[in-house]
C-alpha cells in the first residue's frame, strides 16, 4: 500500500491503524521519516520566513528561548554561508525529531502490551510498535496545525503521547479477538 493511502487512513481509520499492524518494519520506518518530514516543512517554512523577514517576529520560536532579534542579528552577519547553516539546522531538527517519534513510539508499544492483554488481543511487540508508529500520525499533524497557527498548548508532549495513547488503544479495539 502507498505511503501517502497509509497517512490519510491514519488521520480517520482506526480499523485501517490496525490492519496496518502486518505491514512491514521497513515500510513503517519510511512512513514516521515521511511523516516527519510532512510535519517539518510548515515549522521550517515559518522558521524560515520568520527568519528573513525583518517586519514579523518570530512569535512561535520564542517558546523554545530563542529571541527573534537576536536571530535576525546574527542571521545578518552570516550572509555568506547562511544557506548551509540553514540546512544544517534543519538536518538536525529532523534528526532529532525523527528520533523522538522512534523512541516514543517504542516506548508507546511497550506500554500498550498489558492494554492489549487485559482486551484479550494477543499481539506481538512487532505488530504493537507498527500500530504505535501509525498511531501517531493523528497527534503530529494535530501539533503542526497548531504550531503553524500560533497556538501553543500547555504540557503539548504530554498531550500528544497521551492522545497516541487513545488512538492505540481504540485501534487495538478493532483487532478480531483469537477464538
Amino acid at each position: 500500500m502507498k505511503l501517502h493511502i497509509r497517512f490519510v487512513k491514519s488521520l480517520w481509520s482506526f480499523k485501517s491503524i490496525a490492519s496496518f499492524r502486518f505491514l512491514g518494519v521497513g515500510s513503517t520506518i519510511m512512513y514516521v521519516l515521511l511523516l516527519t518530514l510532512l510535519c517539518m516543512i510548515p515549522v521550517f517554512s515559518l522558521f524560515l520566513v520568520g527568519l528573513l523577514s525583518k517586519n514579523q517576529p518570530l512569535n512561535n520560536f520564542e517558546s523554545f528561548g530563542l529571541n527573534a532579534n537576536q536571530m535576525q542579528n546574527f542571521a545578518s552577519t552570516l550572509d555568506g554561508i547562511f544557506p548551509i547553516i540553514i540546512a544544517v539546522i534543519y538536518v538536525v531538527m529532523y534528526v532529532i525529531f525523527s528520533g523522538i517519534l522512534f523512541s516514543g513510539a517504542s516506548i508507546l508499544a511497550a506500554v500498550i502490551i498489558p492494554v492489549a492483554q487485559l482486551l484479550k488481543r494477543k499481539q506481538s511487540y512487532r505488530h504493537l510498535w507498527v500500530l504505535s508508529c501509525y498511531s501517531i500520525t493523528i497527534p503530529s499533524v494535530l501539533l503542526t496545525v497548531l504550531f503553524f497557527f500560533n497556538i501553543h498548548i500547555p504540557y503539548s508532549f504530554f498531550w500528544f503521547w497521551l492522545f497516541a495513547f487513545l488512538i492505540c488503544v481504540l485501534s487495538i479495539t478493532k483487532i478480531p479477538r483469537k477464538k
